[in-house]
């Protein structure tokens, strides 16, 4: 069976079969996307918070139920497994911090999308697609 290890809740790590994450495999929408009034982006694997915040000062702060994007940035030389969070239009905001974002870096490397949306406390909660 082939499997995949993903990032869950805060961080424990778990083995899921690849078929039935892409197929949906039942697995409920977790409630803070739904209390958000957005359709989940994907399968929920991540809650994290932005880091290097103070590297981008004149990036205004993302607001609960706001879409962004991340995107990898592996030329980065502090951390090649670098994944920067920013708005959909670009702006930069900050990075995933970096344990978590290693394991997040290889999926996004070997094809899945992710994007994160801001809950109500602040924090992100990341959502990964893959490919069928």
């Amino acid at each position: 069976m082939d499997r995949r290890h993903l990032l869950l809740g805060g961080g424990a790590l778990a083995a899921l079969p690849l078929p039935a994450l892409a197929a949906g495999a039942g697995l409920p929408l977790p409630a803070p996307a739904a209390r958000m009034g957005a359709a989940a982006p994907g399968l929920r694997v991540l809650e994290s918070y932005i880091a290097s915040r103070d590297r981008f000062p004149a990036a205004e702060a993302p607001r609960p139920g706001e879409r962004l994007r991340l995107r990898r940035e592996p030329e980065r030389a502090f951390d090649p497994l670098s994944v920067r969070v920013e708005r959909p239009d670009g702006l930069p905001l900050g990075y995933l911090p970096a344990q978590p974002a290693q394991v997040l870096a290889a999926l996004m490397d070997a094809g899945a999308a992710a994007e994160a949306l801001v809950a109500e406390s602040g924090r992100l909660h990341v959502y990964l697609r893959l490919a069928a």
